[in-house]
């Protein structure tokens, strides 16, 4: 029998948070995650937040598509030996994220030592008899000029560089929800992996996934594991 998390509704900064502490409960490495029950723990957690009413964002969502994509790739047969496994680029950005909390962790720690103050004995500081007082026009422009090449990294970007990022439509959760029960009551039976083949953007990942929920929730369609993938087939009205 599978143990039971106790999370005590933890809140988690992000996906990425919440899959480390699942695999840190779990006693597992990240370079070999057991996903089905890693994303049955994960799903538990999702629900548990919306039975207290509290908001899940979108990246959450969006990591529980991921989760699901992996878990039906792992079922498909392997073509090629040296196929990569579907889990390592979640597993390097798991251990990205880590070295990341390390470093804020040190930046922190940083910042409340700063608080210590060491006082360091005056030194009698002799003036330097060849040091000029005034210079030329020129030279302060050039160097201005210099601290502003060097700088120019820092100022803030032009527009353009914010075309196609900005104003990007958001994917309808309805809207999905009606093109996968077009796409079912054509062919009756689709794997899950083939509504995502269309998609454009993240938005439409995350739309799709919640689509899939929401109609599996309504019983509009049910979901099946086979050998190579997740079914979904549509429920005809009796």
């Amino acid at each position: 029998m599978m143990e039971q998390l106790n999370f005590s509704l933890k809140v988690f900064d992000g996906p990425l948070e919440l899959l480390l502490h699942l695999i840190a409960k779990n006693k597992v490495s990240i370079y070999d995650i057991p996903i089905s029950l890693i994303l049955e723990q994960y799903l538990d957690y999702i629900e548990d937040l919306k039975k207290m009413d509290l908001e899940v964002s979108s990246a959450f969502i969006e990591m529980a598509a991921q989760l699901m994509l992996i878990k039906s790739r792992m079922l498909l047969p392997k073509i090629e030996e040296e196929e990569e496994d579907p889990r390592m680029s979640l597993a390097e950005a798991l251990a990205e994220y880590k070295r990341y909390k390390a470093v804020l962790g040190q930046l922190r720690l940083a910042g409340e030592n700063a608080g210590i103050t060491y006082v360091r004995q005056t030194e009698q500081l002799e003036f330097d008899k060849k040091h000029r007082r005034t210079y030329d026009t020129q030279a302060l422009t050039d160097a201005y000029r210099s601290v502003l090449r060097k700088n120019a990294r820092a100022l803030p970007p032009p527009m353009k560089s914010f075309e196609g990022i900005v104003g990007r439509p958001v994917a309808s959760v309805p809207a999905r929800i009606l093109g996968v029960l077009r796409l079912l009551k054509r062919n009756i039976t689709c794997s899950f992996q083939s509504l995502f083949r269309s998609a454009r953007s993240r938005s439409e990942i995350v739309a799709t996934f919640l689509a899939v929920l929401e109609l599996s929730k309504s019983r509009h369609v049910e979901m099946d594991t086979r050998a190579d993938d997740v079914y979904l087939t549509f429920k005809k009205e009796k």
